[in-house]
């Protein structure tokens, strides 16, 4: 263009520069598993992780048609833990969702994200309206090597479920109503984890909003 839109320019390079450090955090804790390091654990906000995963599942959640909504407890408690190993948990549950709702032609592809607090921490929900899980297969989904897609792994679920457990939490999954699944997590707040872990055993450190995607 002439006259160049810098600001433009910058914006997009700023996504590029925030994409490279994103993937080489990711690298760094594949090698922290591979070597069995202990996980990373600092404070964040829970709420400020699931919108960024929002955005960076965007291209997908667009490519199947699916609205994305967002229902954010408003002053949530901070939690502890690896922040990217637990976003790669969110990216994975929002793209299974996405993919599963892809082939749906009757009525909307909703996702719904939700987050409360509870007495040990923080509760995420994550609602579909795809074709919903068989209720023979609800408790076999976090096993490995099981899975309901014609090219899946059926690694990813069992992952998640490991990474949640290693932050004292659990996963679990329920048919959704009218139809489709939910996935829900619990973590523990920070302040509650800090206060139940042993010193020797620390580590260094409303209404539905509609995004547009």
């Amino acid at each position: 263009m002439q006259p160049a839109n810098l600001g433009e320019v910058r914006e997009a390079l700023s996504c590029v520069v925030g994409d490279a450090d994103r993937a080489g955090e990711i690298i760094d804790r594949i090698r922290e598993q591979i070597n069995k390091a202990p996980p990373r654990k600092e404070r964040f906000d829970l709420n400020a992780a699931i919108n960024e995963v929002i955005v960076l599942a965007r291209s997908v959640t667009n490519r199947n048609g699916v609205s994305v909504q967002t229902r954010l407890s408003a002053g949530l408690v901070p939690v502890l833990g690896d922040r990217v190993q637990l976003q790669q948990v969110f990216l994975n549950l929002i793209l299974n969702a996405a993919e599963a709702m892809g082939p749906v032609e009757e009525g909307p592809r909703e996702l719904l994200i939700s987050t409360e607090e509870d007495q040990a921490g923080a509760v995420v929900a994550m609602r579909d309206s795809g074709p919903g899980i068989d209720p023979e297969h609800l408790d076999r989904v976090f096993d490995a090597f099981f899975t309901t897609k014609p090219s899946g792994t059926g690694m990813g679920l069992s992952i998640c479920r490991s990474i949640i457990h290693a932050h004292g939490g659990r996963l679990w999954v329920e048919t959704n109503e009218p139809r489709g699944v939910v996935f829900q997590f619990t973590l523990p707040g920070a302040e509650r984890e800090e206060l139940t872990t042993p010193p020797q055993a620390s580590l260094p450190t409303g209404e539905p909003r509609k995004h547009i995607v």
